[in-house]
């Protein structure tokens, strides 16, 4: 729709609501998007809903979701609901923190996590990608499927926990009960309780909301042995205070110009938000990959062709230099990132009144950023039903980093661990093209779920042994 100046809330087209309750009852926690997404299609853009009592605007706009991004976190926070619910669950780490708070926190993240960092420990991620291939290895000699997702969040936590913690963990050669169990189960219900128009766990719990006070406790349990490692390795090498190794070092001798340090539940806080953002987000996206990878058979014998030439004889990309020449590997991301977003919406508030692109906003206002739906538009993308890596080689001005899709988001709150996944992406990605052929192991279609990320779900997959 073409907008008018001085545009308002009340001039916005949307879908009719239930008395006190709004929309809030057709929008499922585990489709969310998909509802907004098809409203979008229906309404335009803006257009508005009402959750609850609140009332909200859903853009899909490139300029008006870049105008927003960009003025994050001085115009716009992330829902207030947000922050609320994540320190209730004891996550009051970087990811939910705004303002100054969220600047104070965003130093101690930014020097752990650039890529100054992120390259010397490429050999350590390039042995545990040696492990996954292993695993895999064997479920293909016994014919077995691959349950991937979770044999990616095993890797990513394995990955995530030695790069940002300086604790090695092989939970991809475990079995049983292991912390991506418990894992799991937070974001879905980040996810579940930002949604539910009334927080009744505020005084009475249900059984899925006791299981998660059970998966607080174990994540708790396993987070609390990594910072007191931390502590003693501090404690016995006092050059870490000014030169720390590491995310969870980093934040445990961090200090404010006035001398203060992070309190305890920060440090846990922020432990939490660095496990769940480097092992959820990084496996879903990896596990969408290896979907369109296994339905898609040209894009896979392309793939397959560059990743033998720059590998040679190796069965893993083991020379950083090489993944530079890994072009058609990083178009499958990027097309992958394009449909199957690991973060589909942004959900923000308007800090003060403000004017975006022609709408007038009022400070409260609920923004929720359908990223998935702009970029999957052929206004942004011609032929955008087509899944075509192609795209991303072919045409220059059609780059991750500057146009949609925004898989880290934008702006001064784009993701600071991105460095970190693409590596993880493209040495998984490579290592599978390298050594498998892969293709769906049943009829079962492979479905949307939305738990805060975009999960697959029914994902299991055939892999077969290359010549």
């Amino acid at each position: 729709m073409q907008l008018e100046t001085n545009l308002t809330i009340k001039d916005l087209p949307g879908p009719r609501g239930l008395p006190l309750v709004g929309n809030a009852l057709q929008l499922k926690p585990s489709r969310m998007q998909q509802t907004i997404e098809r409203w979008a299609d229906k309404y335009g853009c803006p257009y508005r809903i009402h959750l609850g009592m609140q009332r909200a605007i859903v853009i899909s706009d490139e300029t008006m979701i870049r105008q927003a991004l960009k003025e994050r976190p001085d115009k716009f926070r992330r829902f207030p609901a947000l922050e609320t619910i994540a320190q209730e669950m004891g996550i009051n780490g970087l990811f939910p923190a705004e303002g100054a708070d969220w600047q104070r926190q965003r130093r101690a993240w930014m020097q752990a996590l650039n890529f100054h960092q992120v390259k010397p420990f490429f050999a350590k991620l390039t042995a545990t990608t040696a492990r996954l291939q292993r695993r895999w290895e064997r479920a293909a000699e016994n014919g077995e499927p691959i349950d991937v997702q979770a044999d990616l969040m095993r890797y990513t936590v394995d990955v995530t926990t030695e790069f940002a913690f300086g604790h090695a963990t092989n939970t991809l050669e475990e079995e049983g009960d292991i912390i991506q169990h418990h894992l799991g189960k937070l974001f879905y219900m980040l996810n579940r309780r930002l949604t539910i128009p009334i927080p009744y766990w505020r005084w009475f719990k249900l059984p899925i909301d006791r299981e998660l006070d059970e998966s607080l406790l174990a994540v708790r349990e396993f987070t609390n042995g990594m910072i007191e490692d931390a502590r003693r390795r501090i404690e016995a090498n006092p050059a870490l205070a000014s030169q720390p190794g590491n995310l969870l070092e980093a934040l445990l001798v961090a200090r404010d110009e006035d001398g203060s340090t992070y309190s305890d539940d920060e440090i846990f806080g922020n432990t939490v938000v660095a496990l769940l953002a480097g092992e959820d987000t990084t496996a879903n996206t990896i596990a969408w990959m290896m979907h369109m990878l296994s339905t898609h058979r040209d894009t896979q014998n392309k793939l397959q062709a560059e990743v033998d030439s720059v590998l040679g004889q190796d069965t893993q990309w083991s020379r950083m230099e090489d993944g530079t020449s890994l072009k058609y590997l990083d178009a499958v991301s990027s097309e992958t990132l394009r449909v199957k977003p690991v973060a589909p919406l942004i959900l923000l508030c308007a800090n003060e009144d403000m004017t975006l692109g022609k709408l007038f906003v009022p400070a409260g206002t609920h923004l929720i950023l359908a990223l998935r739906h702009l970029s999957t538009s052929d206004a942004c993308y011609p032929n955008a039903d087509d899944f075509s890596p192609e795209r991303w080689i072919d045409n220059s001005k059609q780059r991750i980093e500057n146009q949609a899709p925004m898989p880290f988001g934008g702006g001064p709150r784009m993701c600071p661990g991105r460095n970190l996944a693409q590596m993880e992406i493209r040495s998984v990605v490579a290592m599978l093209a390298r050594n498998f052929e892969i293709e769906p192991y049943d009829d079962r279609e492979v479905t949307e779920l939305m738990a805060f990320t975009l999960v697959p779900k029914n994902l299991r997959l055939r892999l077969t042994k290359r010549p």
